[in-house]
């Protein structure tokens, strides 16, 4: 039996800096990076919301949002890296969009 040593993307992979990851009896599905500086880190979103008013900043709320790191190959503190923060809260951007656009629940 021959076997494919990757995946054909699609439309909706071949452009994408990451895939979803589940393990076998989570609830709950987990983000792998797959490419770039963070490539191979495996985590997953926790609480999200936005900021009060209060906080707005040049006419746009700030996102607020939890993380878990589940697999951290790099030689990186991801838990105190504005850089990955910030490169998976772009990510986090790009999955709500997804789903508006889509019509999708969130929740």
């Amino acid at each position: 039996m021959s076997t494919q040593n990757k995946n054909s993307p699609t439309d909706k992979t071949k452009n994408k800096r990451y895939i979803f990851a589940h393990r076998e009896g989570d609830e709950y599905s987990c983000i792998k990076i797959t490419e770039g500086k963070f490539i191979g880190t495996i985590y997953h979103y926790g609480k999200v919301s936005f900021a009060p008013e209060s906080e707005m900043k040049e006419g746009k709320l700030p996102m607020k949002f939890d993380y878990t790191v589940a697999l951290n190959p790099t030689e990186y503190n991801l838990n105190e890296n504005q850089e990955f923060i910030d490169y998976i809260g772009d990510i986090l951007l790009e999955l709500l969009e997804e789903q508006v656009k889509s019509g999708k629940a969130i929740t």
